[in-house]
């Protein structure tokens, strides 16, 4: 998507130009996995990257916008991660410097192209130069998706499964994922679930796989359970919610196992979870 700025053609001219050559080289990795690389644009009297919820790069002859949703990692160094920085990732939002030091907390934004904002997660905002930052994880699991990187269960808070599950990836863009598990009624299966989603575009838009419990709505899969829950079904049968809770689930009918995220809108979600399944 090409941002159109209103002004004078000159002052187009001029502006680009000097966010171009001024500004820091910039990848945004993609949700999809798709790769953007130009400069760190910024516009507006508060020479702003992010502007209603898009990211923006500028290139040699326009600028290309992202939504803050569909941009996983903000990648200032290049290369692949070494193994302990991947290590580090938990649920949430990272910062990794230079020096290799990472700092949890929130992205805010990027400011005249040279300085990114950060949210430490207390309330408090820091400002590091672009030039010092080697990369900003938005999306966990779109960096462990990236780099084959498995999940940590100490960084994610998640519980070590036991041996013997099978691994199954529940992309949030799609209804229901298959996991290729046959399940009997009356079997105990139990779950192991980790990871983040965003179920839309917006600000705090994200969930866990217990949902976001701002919202609950009668026409999803399970209104019983928030919106971004992961939940499963046998079949074509009822859904019922899963989230990150751990005992035995018995399961309700004879069938293929599938799994998916509580909502009823998927064209703008991003991420998937990481679950184990064990039966019993």
């Amino acid at each position: 998507m090409v941002r159109r700025l209103i002004s004078t053609a000159a002052l187009v001219a001029c502006a680009g130009v000097y966010a171009f050559a001024a500004a820091e080289r910039v990848t945004f990795i993609l949700t999809n996995g798709e790769r953007q690389s130009g400069a760190v644009a910024f516009h507006g009297d508060q020479h702003e990257n992010l502007i209603n919820g898009y990211l923006n790069i500028a290139t040699s002859d326009k600028d290309m916008t992202f939504p803050l949703a569909q941009v996983g990692i903000i990648d200032f160094a290049g290369g692949t991660p070494p193994a302990t920085e991947l290590a580090k990732l938990g649920s949430g939002q990272m910062l990794v410097l230079r020096d290799s030091s990472t700092h949890q907390g929130r992205f805010v934004n990027m400011i005249g192209g040279d300085t990114l904002i950060w949210d430490t997660g207390n309330g408090q905002r820091q400002q590091f130069a672009i030039r010092d930052v080697s990369r900003v994880y938005l999306n966990p699991q779109t960096a462990r998706a990236v780099y084959n990187a498995p999940v940590n269960p100490s960084a994610t808070g998640a519980t070590p499964a036991p041996a013997g599950g099978t691994s199954v990836r529940v992309d949030a863009r799609m209804a229901w994922n298959d996991t290729g598990i046959v399940v009997n009624a009356g079997e105990r299966v139990v779950f192991n679930a980790s990871g983040q989603i965003q179920f839309g575009q917006g600000a705090g838009q994200t969930s866990g796989p217990n949902g976001n419990p701002g919202e609950r709505l009668s026409n999803y899969p399970d209104p019983t359970v928030p919106v971004g829950a992961l939940i499963g079904r046998v079949g074509n049968g009822v859904p019922f919610g899963i989230g990150t809770q751990t005992q035995p689930l018995v399961m309700p009918s004879s069938g293929r196992l599938m799994l998916g995220v509580n909502d009823n809108e998927f064209s703008d979600n991003a991420g998937f979870f990481s679950v184990t399944v064990i039966k019993q």
